[in-house]
């Protein structure tokens, strides 16, 4: 039993259990923070029966454990160096077995999304799952080791997470009320890709910041990161434009869209504050504990911003 129970746990963590709680938190609030309030506004509700959402959320967090594990699988040798004391796969979990739960994870998922798919009555939606898994295999394999390629393409899958629930809302919507959806198709699709864009640009930036901390064993290994074609100093400078961007981003938003004391406290003290902190660590720090902290303090922030769907909900129910 101690043995079964820490498989258990090795696979856990080999799968990112922690992220996979942040997929399904972030889709949980895409839906009811965003999704359903704003349909509220315009006397609509959501047409993606709640049985097949959770299907969904299953599905999305099934690929992207199926994910973690190819890449694990495929990293043996670089953990090695860049992960001595905490590499999983090849110490705690066989490689064959990483393998095995990947193409199980994978496969459920896209049986999983594929139904979900054929119960939404929009079969081509099912691409979705087939693209993604393949996209992963793909970036497991050689696009990682491909210069910003890897980063990019890991970047836009999860900016994925929130959009595929309104991808998947889009044509019911549009099947059951007809061109009303056009009144409030904007504003659905503005919210969800904010946070999208959100998602992309914290998750770039960490990208980078991470290859930051692998450079030992990226640079081993022959991978083609920023930090080893261009230099730590790029790799740095490219980190800091992104957060400055970033912050940008998040002060264009407040006075164009949420120009409420609310969202400015929570933007100031919660997104752009640890944003500071992060610019500060990389700016003056140069060795792999800094760039973890920069990483953590990354991840924080993406957390953050994606509770402001919280508040978001709150303004929303406030204007009626």
């Amino acid at each position: 039993m101690v043995k079964f129970l820490a498989h258990i746990m090795a696979v856990l963590r080999m799968i990112r259990i922690s992220n996979l709680l942040i997929v399904i938190v972030t889709q949980v609030l895409v839906r009811q923070c965003l999704i359903v309030p704003l349909l509220k506004q315009v006397h609509m509700e959501p047409q993606l029966p709640l049985g097949s959402f959770v299907v969904l959320i299953i599905a999305t967090v099934l690929i992207t454990a199926g994910g973690y594990a190819i890449n694990d699988y495929f990293d043996r040798k670089i953990d090695r160096v860049n992960k001595p004391g905490a590499q999983i796969v090849g110490t705690l979990i066989y490689p064959r077995h990483a393998m095995a739960y990947h193409l199980v994870f994978t496969i459920l998922g896209v049986i999983l999304g594929t139904w979900v798919a054929l119960k939404a009555g929009e079969l081509y939606l099912s691409l979705v799952f087939f693209i993604v898994s393949g996209l992963l295999w793909f970036y497991s394999t050689s696009y990682k080791h491909e210069l910003l390629l890897g980063n990019i393409m890991v970047a836009l899958l999860t900016s994925l997470v929130p959009f595929i629930v309104l991808l998947f809302e889009l044509p019911l919507l549009a099947r059951n009320y007809g061109a009303n959806i056009n009144f409030i198709l904007p504003v659905l699709m503005k919210w969800v890709l904010g946070f999208s864009l959100f998602a992309f640009l914290m998750n770039l930036i960490r990208e980078i910041v991470k290859d930051a901390e692998d450079f030992e064993g990226d640079q081993a290994y022959g991978k083609k990161t920023i930090p080893v074609v261009w230099g730590m100093r790029a790799a740095k400078s490219i980190s800091l434009v992104l957060i400055a961007l970033t912050g940008a981003l998040f002060a264009i938003a407040w006075v164009n869209y949420v120009p409420d004391f609310t969202s400015l406290i929570y933007f100031v003290t919660l997104i752009i504050m640890p944003l500071i902190v992060t610019a500060i660590l990389l700016f003056r720090g140069n060795d792999t504990q800094t760039y973890h902290k920069a990483s953590l303090w990354l991840k924080l922030i993406m957390l953050t911003g994606l509770g402001y769907m919280i508040i978001v909900n709150l303004l929303i129910n406030n204007m009626k």
